[in-house]
This record gives structure tokens, C-alpha cells and sequence, in this order.
């Protein structure tokens, strides 16, 4: 789906400490996958790539490197944080895909539900569906306090990449689309991790 150029509001004053502050961010214009990449799409790109009989709608499980190889394999990328939060709230600020109010019937709550297989399967505003709920999904964004952010934290630098949208085990604070959540680049870290990719638009 296409997300056009322009500002929008990232991050929040009032999640965990590494949402603040509250900021306007800017990208370019950009394709993002309307879905998760499923099962399988990447065992297309690796035939050796194993996972459950009957999921091949579901939303795989992978580590970065492999996201990124796949994303690069098929002529795309992944997205940064930036653009993941852009396409998940749009440009109202809003706390979830849907809107501002919590509504569980909206999100896949864990591995046994396809892609796009929720109760009400509720798009965000450019059209993406599952951004919260499914898997978390891998961004190409190290783990970096936003600017002005003077909270000290061990864990930023070139580490950790980040990841986005909640899965299962989140509460309804993890599923907003402003939450960060963060993992080395060779692991699953044991959640439910995958990922969507972007591509620039001409």
C-alpha cells in the first residue's frame, strides 16, 4: 500500500521512556506490505525454511538477518521506524491502527491466526492490516533514544534493532503503535518475530 510523503506524529509523553518526547517525524513516500510476510512467502526465498502443515497463511517467524535477506532478495527492504509508525497511525496521532480506544477483537493474538484473520480485521489508515497483534515485526532501526530523550539506557546503540506491534504475552499498553520493544539480530529472542517490508516508491 502507498504511504505519501510528510510529517507525522511519533513516539508518546506518556509510554514507557524510550517513546519521549513526543515528536514530529518526516519521511519520504514509500510502499509497505499490506499484510506480513507469511510462511510461505519465505520459503520461497529458502526452500530449507520449515514451519507448521496448514500455516502457510500465517505470518512467519524469523530473525533479523533473515527478514533482511529476504527483503533484500525480493527487491525491497525493511522498514525503519519511522515508516512502520507512519503506516500503523497515520497522521492523527492515534494510539492503535483502529482509532484511540482498545478493542481486542481487532488484534491476532497469537501464532494460530492468518494474516488478516481477526475478529473485526481492522486496517490502518493507509490499509495495512495486523500492525498490532501477529508478530512483532522487525524494523531496520537500531535501538536509539529519539532526540531530546535524556533517559539513560544501556541498551542503546548499535546492538539491538527494533521491533513493532506486539504479539502474544503484550497487553493492550504493548500493542500501541507508539511501543518499542528491541532484540539482537540473530535471534527470535522466543516471541512470536517476523516481519513486512517497504519499498520506495519512484
Amino acid at each position: 500500500v502507498y504511504v505519501p510523503a510528510g510529517p507525522f506524529t511519533m513516539g508518546s509523553n506518556f509510554g514507557d521512556t524510550d517513546e519521549s518526547p513526543e515528536h514530529l517525524a518526516t519521511t519520504k513516500a514509500y510502499f509497505i506490505d499490506k499484510y506480513e510476510v507469511s510462511n510461505a512467502d519465505f520459503k520461497k526465498f529458502d526452500p530449507n525454511f520449515t514451519y507448521k502443515d496448514g500455516y502457510d497463511n500465517h505470518a512467519c517467524i524469523v530473525t533479523w538477518k533473515q527478514a533482511a535477506a529476504y527483503a533484500a532478495w525480493a527487491g525491497k527492504r525493511l522498514p525503519t521506524e519511522e515508516e512502520w509508525e507512519k503506516a500503523a497511525r497515520g497522521t492523527d496521532a492515534r494510539l492503535y491502527p483502529w482509532g484511540d480506544s482498545w478493542d481486542a477483537t481487532f488484534v491476532a493474538w497469537d501464532e494460530t491466526i492468518p494474516r488478516g484473520g481477526t475478529i473485526m480485521n481492522a486496517a490502518s489508515p493507509y490499509g495495512c492490516f495486523d500492525m498490532a497483534g501477529g508478530v512483532r515485526e522487525w524494523t531496520d532501526s537500531w535501538y536509539k533514544p529519539y532526540g531530546g530523550n535524556e533517559v539513560a539506557c544501556e541498551s542503546y546503540g548499535e546492538q539491538f534493532k527494533v521491533c513493532r506491534g506486539g504479539s502474544h504475552f503484550c497487553d493492550p499498553f504493548s500493542f500501541r503503535s507508539s511501543h518499542r520493544f528491541y532484540l539482537p539480530t540473530n535471534t527470535t529472542g522466543n516471541y512470536y518475530t517476523g516481519f513486512r517490508c517497504v519499498k520506495d516508491a519512484e
